[in-house]
């Protein structure tokens, strides 16, 4: 059929190159409407539609303006004159044929994503102007030491990780890396690797809003002053995510004891920053926080080891408090959670929106399951001015807690720091405990401990022999409550799933 000839009571809505859909009207003659008849600026905001959402899968977003461009000649017009507004880039991975690939399209911008070293992947190396997006995984120690030594002046995204498993022997870039600078750097990712010169390479890229160092080896420590220093001249970060190798705890000496000195009088300000993530020893994350502030901050990911090695319950965390203080968007949670046991235990703060993934989020590895408790109420002591809010408050005991001889009082101590909690749900393997606690008050001091209590969620009503601790009934708590015109409604979920 022509592009003239006529069609019978019909509308032809076009679906794709391959397919279309008609829609039955009254019998007239109407003339056929073709792709040619709609304008390159309709045709191009289509086009970049259907390219939108692939911005993380170059291989993908590759394949469809590929497509696009292979339907007509016009197609193919309109796809190569706007590059820079549909984001082209070629994809290149271990089996692209590289060279041949290059010398068919124009000179796009080339995005190589791999997971081993081979000859199609130094062919695209070859082409440093062009090379955009770097992500080499699994890279034998052998071939990283030799990677990238000159400067690539168009990379804006650089991702390396070794398949290196020994923290004691890691693999070293060379002072060469990149020519030592990156002056479009946006997003850096190293994981198992140390680049001693991380600072200089830092120092030019003005540009970094990404920086993730993961795993940093034992033979790649950089010291808090030098990684502080880095992080302060980044004004456009928006993510900084630092974790060190499990035996971070062997830097501890190594940390200047200048870093245990007063903080600045004034603080470097990250304007954009809305996630910060850290996984080490607590002195090296104290001077870091120490110097900056986040006023955007909106979700922040704890983990210290400090206690892994320890038998003394005492984490020194003020500088890290202050730091969240001074950011108020981390201010709104109505959500509580608490895990102990399995070597570690963790708080979590979630906002009112269930769907939302920020919060505040902290885990300390202890492996004395006596001392978590404890450790439990001075993170929550520390964090005070984020439990104000927190309506419902969950608490979970995983296989190795130990909660048989824990002092009454802790408990108590704990709960004085949620005075808003309405909701208190208890696991089956600390509610022994918690109920003990609980059934000690009486009169007065059953309304000073979490007075706006409403609901009590038990797993059991009556829990089995062994499960921990002899269990006590929950009634002469409910019941000085009720007396006191503050009553507490106890909800058992193992009857409760019965009647789903």
């Amino acid at each position: 059929m022509g592009p003239h000839m006529y069609i019978k009571s019909s509308v032809i809505i076009s679906k794709g190159p391959d397919s279309v859909s008609t829609v039955q009207k009254r019998d007239h003659i109407s003339p056929r409407v073709t792709m040619d008849a709609i304008p390159d600026d309709i045709l191009l905001d289509i086009f970049d539609l259907c390219l939108q959402g692939l911005e993380d899968y170059p291989d993908s977003r590759a394949k469809n303006w590929n497509r696009l461009a292979h339907v007509c000649q016009g197609w193919r017009y309109i796809v190569f004159a706007s590059p820079h507004r549909l984001n082209l880039c070629l994809s290149c991975t271990e089996h692209t044929p590289v060279r041949e690939t290059l010398d068919v399209w124009p000179p796009l911008p080339i995005e190589i994503l791999s997971y081993r070293l081979d000859n199609n992947i130094f062919a695209a190396l070859e082409h440093r102007d062009r090379v955009r997006k770097v992500s080499l995984l699994r890279i034998p120690r052998k071939h990283i030491v030799a990677l990238m030594p000159e400067p690539f002046p168009a990379l804006e995204r650089l991702s390396l990780a070794t398949d290196s498993v020994n923290d004691n022997n890691p693999p070293v870039l060379p002072s060469t890396f990149l020519g030592g600078s990156a002056p479009r750097l946006k997003t850096l990712f190293l994981r198992c690797i140390s680049l001693p010169t991380l600072p200089q390479l830092l120092s030019s890229s003005n540009d970094l809003v990404d920086l993730s160092l993961q795993r940093i080896p034992h033979g790649g420590f950089i010291s808090p002053e030098a990684m502080a220093t880095c992080i302060c001249a980044l004004n456009r970060l928006t993510n900084l995510r630092i974790s060190f190798s499990l035996d971070c705890l062997a830097f501890r000496p190594r940390i200047d004891r200048r870093t245990e000195g007063p903080s600045p009088l004034t603080r470097t300000v990250l304007p954009s920053l809305t996630n910060f993530e850290f996984h080490g020893d607590s002195r090296y994350l104290e001077y870091i926080v120490a110097q900056i502030d986040a006023p955007v901050l909106k979700n922040v990911d704890i983990s210290l080891f400090d206690l892994a090695l320890s038998n003394l319950p005492i984490l020194d965390i003020q500088n890290l408090a202050q730091f969240i203080d001074h950011s108020p968007t981390l201010m709104s949670y109505n959500r509580a959670e608490m895990v102990l046991g399995f070597g570690q235990l963790e708080l979590r703060l979630l906002p009112t929106m269930k769907t939302s993934r920020d919060g505040f989020f902290s885990t300390i590895r202890c492996n004395d399951a006596s001392l978590q408790l404890p450790c439990m109420a001075q993170i929550c002591a520390h964090f005070s001015f984020l439990l104000s809010g927190v309506k419902k408050l969950d608490i979970e005991g995983r296989r190795t807690c130990v909660q048989a001889d824990i002092d009454d009082a802790k408990w108590l101590e704990l709960f004085h720091l949620f005075s808003s909690v309405q909701t208190l749900q208890i696991s089956r393997r600390m509610q022994p405990c918690i109920v003990s606690a609980l059934e000690g008050l009486s009169g007065e001091s059953a309304t000073r401990v979490l007075p706006a209590l409403g609901d009590l969620y038990l797993q059991e009503k009556y829990l089995p022999p062994g499960s921990g601790s002899e269990q006590k009934d929950i009634g002469r708590f409910i019941a000085a409550r009720q007396c006191l015109n503050r009553p507490v409604t106890v909800h058992y979920l193992e009857e409760l799933s019965r009647y789903k």
